[in-house]
């Protein structure tokens, strides 16, 4: 995977989170932005995988490993790619996904879910179940 691709896929994975969510869950930004983080269907931070893993780690690292952007992000967090590798390939794609979380505006992924939960309350009341 490429690094758009790994910011595309952590981007979903974020969605799909966040539609999970209570709206409590949702109000406040930062906070949302802490278990994204941590939420190992999202970057596998906290496990070493992550568990929306779609192929295999080695598969997906491949291209990943000499992406500009990625080892800019890399560098820019002053990882040490000799100790990241000696952990493998789980582990750096966890290292991808976390980077990808700088890429997303987790606002703006807060701010579609609660419009799309609107909507289908809008709906909801204008095709009220008749028993």
């Amino acid at each position: 995977m490429t690094y758009a691709d790994y910011i595309n896929e952590t981007t979903q994975n974020c969605i799909k989170v966040i539609s999970e969510c209570s709206a409590n869950d949702i109000a406040d930004a930062d906070h949302v932005k802490e278990f994204l983080w941590v939420d190992d269907r999202v970057t596998g931070i906290i496990s070493g995988r992550c568990t929306s893993l779609k192929g295999s780690a080695e598969e997906n690292i491949q291209d990943v490993l000499f992406d500009e952007e990625f080892l800019k992000d890399f560098t820019e967090d002053k990882m040490d790619m000799q100790v990241t590798m000696t952990m493998g390939p789980e582990a750096i794609d966890a290292v991808a996904r976390y980077l990808a979380l700088k890429h997303i505006s987790i606002v703006e992924l807060i701010e579609n879910e609660r419009k799309r939960r609107s909507e289908k309350d809008c709906q909801t009341k204008s095709n009220p179940v008749r028993v």
